[in-house]
């Protein structure tokens, strides 16, 4: 299979998934989340499509690994989980599982790959896959920042709140 044309595939497919839960959630900050993730897999697109129209002809695309890989995203079909999420943060944590094996894919792939060309492109889209997962890991952080981090438990710090968005009075 063309290593651009699975990779491209993946990213409709997510586009269309997190497309689909944000029409199906009632929950503003839920539905927001899975917005912004279809506007990154749309992103992901746009820089795979350019990614291939660098590469050279001579290098080989195709892969026999990724005959055999499933697309993530066909395999969430089953929207009930992600729907009965409360929170933000289970949002992003359902999010980032999904995030992370889709650059478990790649990588899996790229350490069966036979051809060293084909190897280094699914190390690209690999890369590109991880620096998604990478900025994901950091909101997830931002926003889970309050419910990890508690200097004292004196009222002489609670200033330092207003940094995570949630200070109230």
């Amino acid at each position: 299979m063309n290593v651009f044309d699975f990779a491209m595939d993946v990213e409709r497919s997510g586009m269309k998934y997190y497309r689909r839960l944000a029409n199906k959630t009632e929950n503003k900050g839920i539905r927001r989340i899975f917005s912004m993730m279809a506007k990154d897999e749309e992103m992901l697109l746009r820089r795979f499509q350019a990614m291939r129209g660098r590469v050279q002809n001579t290098t080989m695309e195709d892969s026999r690994v990724l005959d055999y890989a499933a697309n993530i995203f066909e395999g969430l079909l089953d929207d009930n989980d992600a729907l009965r999420m409360e929170t933000d943060l289970d949002a992003y944590n359902y999010v980032l599982e999904v995030e992370k094996a889709i650059c478990q894919l790649y990588r899996d792939a790229a350490e069966r790959e036979k051809n060293d060309e084909v190897r280094g492109l699914l190390r690209k889209i690999g890369a590109e896959e991880h620096r998604e997962l990478e900025s994901l890991e950091k909101i997830y952080d931002f926003v889970n920042a309050p419910n990890e981090y508690l200097a004292w438990g004196e009222f002489s710090n609670l200033d330092e709140f207003h940094n995570f968005g949630r200070y109230e009075g």
